[in-house]
């Protein structure tokens, strides 16, 4: 790890509270490009208030684009062709041609792109995998409410690409993947729109012919962040789900449908972005920069399918 650095651009919240901790605790170095944040950043070995000055002098190999929705394909492409190795906030883009041109540059370039949705590297998800294994999965229902932002907040701006979609798509579109990733039989997609025309809320329903997956994510109501999954002989939910902690245990709550007899799994605390991180590190340095190419495309083609295909929005 000490081979590699980082040039963060943008010191967003997530930056702060998790990125940056972990590149302390790993030691790994890390310069950050700021235009608003003036203060001394502690253990960067250089800080920027120019994104372009940061690319063209941080001496890093990875740029982390952790900016406003509206900007991370202009910098994530800048970073490119720069020949940095490239990790941004979810989502890449909201633009298939963009996240298409963004790949087919990477390759060009032989350099890592990925997209940071880092959920399902919990030891929670990888739990309920193997319980599937076992049991075949026939549907799932997936909630993810959050109150309402305030109004100055990025997530309620049309201008910096806000809204439920660009913020909670990725979730939608990854549990897809993770779980059925075959042919859509049917789908029906209600989106919600607020007074300035910024979606806050979806609803999806897919059929996979033998399966089902069923979402509701929404800006304002109660905090809900929770998956269940139904097999023929069992319900399993799963809490925190798209934002587990790292710091404490979680629960898997396991119904057997036969007796009505409830089991607890304990799931240790874990760091999905520690294991996510890690193992980019380990493809950049297998030279397996092509990795996360199918799994970018798998998700934003699935959302454009669905938008395209099935849209209806009130």
């Amino acid at each position: 790890m000490k081979k590699h650095k980082i040039l963060l651009i943008g010191y967003s919240s997530i930056a702060k509270k998790r990125y940056i901790k972990f590149f302390i605790k790993k030691k790994i170095q890390f310069a950050v490009a700021s235009k608003s944040y003036k203060k001394k950043i502690k253990y960067a070995y250089k800080q920027y208030s120019n994104y372009n000055d940061a690319i063209n002098n941080s001496g890093a190999n990875i740029a982390y684009i952790s900016l406003p929705n509206s900007l991370h394909f202009y910098w994530a492409k800048k970073a490119l062709l720069n020949d940095y190795h490239v990790v941004i906030d979810k989502p890449l883009s909201s633009k298939l041609h963009e996240i298409l041109e963004l790949i087919h540059i990477a390759k060009k370039k032989n350099k890592l792109i990925s997209e940071a949705t880092f959920y399902d590297y919990h030891n929670q998800i990888k739990q309920v995998k193997n319980i599937l294994k076992k049991d075949k999965l026939k549907f799932i229902k997936a909630q993810f409410i959050i109150p309402l932002p305030s109004k100055n907040s990025l997530l309620m701006s049309n201008n910096f690409k806000g809204g439920v979609i660009m913020d909670m798509g990725p979730y939608a579109s990854s549990l897809h993947r993770i779980f059925f990733n075959k042919k859509i039989i049917s789908a029906k997609v209600v989106i919600k729109k607020n007074l300035k025309k910024l979606p806050v809320s979806f609803k999806i329903d897919v059929n996979y012919n033998n399966q089902n997956f069923s979402g509701l994510f929404k800006f304002g109501g109660k905090y809900k962040n929770e998956v269940i999954f139904f097999t023929k002989q069992k319900i399993i939910s799963i809490q925190r789900v798209f934002s587990p902690p790292d710091d404490l245990d979680l629960n898997i709550k396991m119904i057997d449908k036969n007796n009505d007899k409830i089991k607890n799994i304990k799931v240790s605390k874990d760091n999905c972005f520690k294991n996510f991180f890690i193992e980019l590190l380990k493809k950049i340095d297998q030279k397996r920069n092509s990795f996360y190419f199918n799994r970018i495309k798998q998700d934003h083609l699935f959302r454009e399918k669905i938008e395209k295909k099935f849209l209806k929005i009130i």
